[in-house]
């Protein structure tokens, strides 16, 4: 991977960026050239018009994985670069869908692509993209493309079933939703990721065993990250974020924090669950709904389950490889990705007790 002036992590997904970027955009370009534009849109290429923008590109994390689990097993970066391209193509798969079924009409400060470009041409640039991803292994002729395209079938019906089984969440009486039903939905975000350390040893050539134990940290990773990120987007800083304070809140989603107040036994549990509704609650109410889950120990529950899968990962990467300087720059790529608001120590006393899978 290539060298850049920043370091550590922004180095490693700057030099992953420069690597995947040629590779994704001639992909994307021999698509049908209305499709073309909106998927040149939703990256950050380009306007709605098509006209060139400063760029908007995502972080490319999931290619860094993907290089750097291949550089692990000691394969060079041209060697697994098809697998890099192909999961960044199915994660913007994933969120050109999402933003229709979550109703999100922005991204990165732009409208999204389904409210520019209409609900029809969105949905298919989607399937377009899983297209394009598969063909980035299927080129590959030999047994490890041929291990690799299974791999990613694999995730792709992983992620489908935790996309259902949000979906699910979302329209869950919030008085029976588990913990069972959130580590269900998780797997939306933490099959692809499986997938990047999986793809990246199967064409670096390293072994199956190395395969299933770095991906199984990285699944772990993921399992942080979103917890992280439910922390993050009812506390997170705007500023930081981007996201409006109270987000998941206002939007009555039933993230881990809610899950772990609502399930607590605790008096601040029993009142969160008086006011917690199955629809938008009202401006007013979102700071003390906050405030019910932190006494509850609903935060400081999920900073501490977050705070131990991470701890996981780290130490099931160094299981899988030996030490190295690229596996000291995976475990910093590792604790980059977790949100801080997940690593910053918990808040405050709290009343959870039991959360059956996520405990």
């Amino acid at each position: 991977m290539r060298t850049r002036q920043e370091h550590g992590p922004p180095r490693i997904l700057g030099a992953a960026r420069d690597l995947a970027l040629p590779a994704l955009r001639e992909a994307v370009d021999g698509l049908h050239p209305d499709l073309a534009r909106l998927c040149g849109y939703h990256f950050g290429w380009c306007g709605i018009d098509g006209s060139l923008v400063e760029s908007k590109e995502g972080k490319f994390l999931r290619a860094a994985l993907v290089l750097l689990c291949g550089q692990a097993v000691g394969a060079p970066a041209a060697d697994v670069l098809p697998g890099a391209v192909a999961v960044e193509l199915v994660h913007n798969f994933s969120l050109l869908h999402d933003d229709i079924m979550d109703n999100d009409d922005h991204r990165r400060g732009r409208p999204s692509a389904w409210v520019a470009f209409g609900l029809a041409n969105a949905i298919l640039a989607g399937d377009a993209l899983i297209g394009l991803a598969l063909d980035q292994l299927t080129g590959l002729k030999n047994e490890a493309g041929r291990t690799a395209t299974r791999m990613l079938a694999e995730a792709l019906n992983e992620m489908i079933r935790g996309q259902a089984a949000d979906l699910a969440l979302d329209s869950a009486p919030a008085a029976e939703v588990t913990a069972e039903h959130y580590m269900a939905a998780t797997y939306k975000t933490t099959a692809l990721l499986y997938s990047c350390a999986a793809i990246g040893v199967t064409l670096g050539g390293g072994s199956a065993e190395v395969a299933t134990v770095l991906g199984g940290a990285c699944r772990k990773l993921g399992l942080s990250w979103q917890m992280a990120n439910d922390l993050e987007n009812i506390w997170g800083d705007p500023a930081v974020t981007g996201k409006p304070v109270q987000g998941d809140l206002r939007q009555a989603k039933k993230t881990l924090p809610v899950i772990a107040a609502l399930r607590s036994r605790s008096a601040a549990g029993t009142q969160l669950a008086g006011a917690f509704s199955d629809t938008a609650p009202a401006e007013s109410d979102l700071y003390a709904q906050a405030m019910l889950i932190e006494r509850a120990g609903g935060r400081e529950h999920v900073e501490t389950l977050s705070r131990r899968y991470l701890d996981q990962a780290l130490a099931e990467l160094t299981t899988a490889l030996p030490a190295s300087a690229v596996v000291t720059e995976l475990a910093d790529l590792f604790r980059f990705i977790v949100p801080s608001v997940a690593r910053s120590g918990a808040a405050g006393g709290g009343e959870v007790r039991a959360l059956g899978a996520a405990g």
